[in-house]
């Protein structure tokens, strides 16, 4: 069968770098900013719990905030990309990883009088719109913001290799492997930069994020153009299909 092609967006090299980033965040985060998960919420959902079995309100609003700001990150993710299409500006995939340096590098400028919810609920915001921009790795669907799924793929493709030898399987499972490494990899230099460099320590993922801009903005899009090309001709076909189906119901009342 003939496998769809990669467009630009969903190369390893660039699903790879933006989990390596999300590792990251997790860290710093988790060290730096008062104990608060930013990339996913299912870990603030355990500690808000927690917080409100013991009645500490602040610490209630603490967990509750970042959850907020992941909504309207996703919301950002929804409403965003059709504004950018309708206008034929830049691609909503470059707008967002543009955003994303500039809005880690002013929490990383920030001082520490400034309290730690104005940094989680800025990383819980951009992971967000991470999580549901780049959805897809290699025609797979992946996450880069949390390991939980990938870890769940990465086991079925390699249980389906075992059983039917299928390489593909196999290539499959690798590029899970290579994703929740890549993850891993950024949780460690996220630590040892926390602890180096402090609040700082986050401008290191703009230095990642600085070649995946430029990856976006100068690679070749021939691949997004052709898939788009079959999706209009596509839903062509299902259209004259449609007004066929209406003709036909036509004549028959008549």
């Amino acid at each position: 069968m003939k496998r769809r092609p990669v467009p630009i967006h969903e190369t390893g090299y660039i699903c790879a770098s933006l989990a390596m980033v999300s590792g990251f965040l997790e860290t710093y985060t988790y060290l730096l900013k008062g104990g608060v998960f930013a990339n996913a919420q299912t870990g603030n959902f355990a500690l808000l719990g927690m917080a409100i079995a013991h009645g500490d309100v602040k610490k209630v609003f603490t967990y509750l905030i970042p959850m907020c700001f992941y909504v309207v990150g996703i919301a950002m993710t929804v409403t965003m990309p059709r504004l950018l299409d309708e206008n034929k500006l830049l691609r909503w995939d470059t707008v967002f990883v543009a955003l994303e340096i500039g809005l880690l590098f002013v929490v990383g400028c920030l001082p520490k009088s400034v309290p730690f919810t104005v940094s989680t609920v800025t990383v819980a915001f951009i992971c967000a719109m991470q999580y549901n921009t780049f959805k897809r790795t290699n025609n797979m669907a992946f996450s880069s913001t949390f390991c939980t799924n990938n870890l769940r793929q990465l086991a079925l493709h390699f249980l389906d290799y075992l059983r039917t030898k299928e390489r593909q399987s196999l290539k499959n499972s690798l590029t899970y492997m290579m994703i929740n490494g890549s993850f891993l990899l950024g949780a460690v230099i996220g630590t040892l930069c926390a602890r180096w460099l402090g609040d700082r320590a986050v401008w290191v993922c703009c230095g990642v994020l600085v070649p995946v801009l430029l990856s976006l903005i100068f690679g070749k899009r021939e691949v997004e153009s052709e898939l788009l090309a079959e999706e209009r001709q596509e839903l062509a076909v299902e259209e004259r299909a449609l007004e066929e189906e209406q003709r036909e119901l036509q004549e028959e009342d008549k």
